[in-house]
């Protein structure tokens, strides 16, 4: 059981990475890192999998930070 909590834990900082990632390349902002502390407080891989979707999807990071929003609430 140990063993799949390790492999949650890196497969859900490989997914904020790989999404920050896509912020970054996608929208050049400088407010893209700030981002990163809001991810990691998300504990689902599954929705951190669900906004990795969004973040390549939606037209500005003003868009990604609406719904990043919702997703809090």
């Amino acid at each position: 059981m140990q063993e799949n909590s390790v492999i949650q834990y890196f497969e859900r900082k490989n997914t904020i990475e790989l999404l920050l990632n896509v912020l970054e390349v996608r929208f050049q902002h400088s407010d893209v890192p700030i981002l990163k502390p809001t991810l990691e407080n998300i504990e689902e891989n599954q929705r951190l999998r669900e906004l990795h979707r969004k973040a390549v999807q939606v037209p500005s990071l003003d868009e990604f930070k609406r719904i990043l929003e919702l997703k809090e609430n």
